[in-house]
């Protein structure tokens, strides 16, 4: 277990030590049925044969799961992801697993997964507590329009704005992922997309090309209206030399990619941004991320 490292990001709340690192299901599955996702194919739906939109979620006893942390920490392991697809969902389930960690005084650095709308501000000090630093949240779009197109939800009875700060008052950082080109984006959406994220300065920020991928809602549309989809595996990577984004309505996944590289490297080279986590973590932290944007992905979509 001592040659597994962890994401630099993450290490920012353990003063940058990268090592050990473990990742552990406590649920399979998500509720939830957006389009551009293919998490519930492994898990029985979502398949070609199959309709969309039937997804299965099944939960780990807490019992188990806490004999597992203890494992993990007897090894000398802080660096935790919970890679469950919704984490903070079930309250009885995530509520109950934070406290046997407060009981037993496991000491973890912990990143999972929410969604915007299911954060309870009255649990995140629990969160805390039981060593949660990190919460990924699926934001996806700066639009209401594309989020509902991509069935993700316009989230118009949440204000997102303060669900993010919210989180962060009681001290846990937040990963914002943003996805470019869904099938409802057009240049002007993606820019909203992108002033939303640096708007809001999440400790950190994922920025993803929509992808076909098989087993999501967007790859059965795309057989059933013969859309572009990558001929090799690595073109479904988002940090490939032969990356293949999907086309918009709008626009073509030429504009898409020169979109997502050009908005990741004006997002990690903002001196507001790096100024915070300089703040935040210390200087060698901002070196971290300065080291990240030196380097300068190849693709051939746009002609490198």
């Amino acid at each position: 277990m001592d040659k597994y490292r962890t994401s630099n990001w993450h290490a920012l709340s353990n003063k940058n030590d990268k090592k050990s690192f473990a990742a552990l299901y406590t649920s399979l599955g998500c509720v939830y049925s957006c389009e551009f996702c293919c998490i519930n194919a492994p898990f029985g739906n979502n398949n070609i044969d199959q309709p969309f939109g039937k997804p299965s979620f099944r939960y780990w006893n807490t019992d188990f799961m806490i004999t597992e942390l203890e494992k993990l920490a007897n090894m000398g392991i802080k660096n935790i992801k919970f890679v469950d697809e919704m984490f903070v969902l079930k309250q009885e389930h995530y509520v109950e697993l934070c406290k046997k960690i407060i009981e037993r005084g496991l000491e973890f650095n912990i990143w999972a997964y929410t969604r915007i709308n299911t954060v309870k501000e009255g649990y995140l000090g629990l969160m805390k507590q039981a060593g949660i630093n990190w919460l990924a949240c699926g934001i996806e779009s700066g639009s209401d329009e594309v989020r509902k197109g991509a069935i993700k939800g316009s989230f118009k009875e949440v204000d997102i704005f303060k669900v993010v700060k919210e989180i962060q008052n009681h001290g846990i950082n937040v990963i914002g992922n943003f996805i470019y080109g869904l099938e409802d984006d057009n240049l002007e959406t993606m820019e909203m997309t992108h002033d939303m994220a640096t708007e809001l300065n999440c400790e950190f920020a994922n920025f993803y090309s929509a992808m076909c991928y098989p087993g999501s809602g967007l790859y059965l549309k795309a057989l059933k209206e013969k859309w572009r989809l990558p001929q090799t595996y690595s073109g479904f990577s988002q940090h490939s030399y032969d990356c293949q984004p999907m086309d918009t309505k709008y626009i073509s996944n030429k504009e898409v990619l020169n979109f997502r590289d050009k908005s990741f490297m004006k997002y990690y080279t903002n001196s507001t941004y790096l100024n915070m986590i300089e703040t935040r973590f210390g200087l060698v932290s901002r070196q971290e991320i300065e080291n990240m944007t030196k380097i300068k992905l190849k693709r051939k979509l746009l002609g490198d």
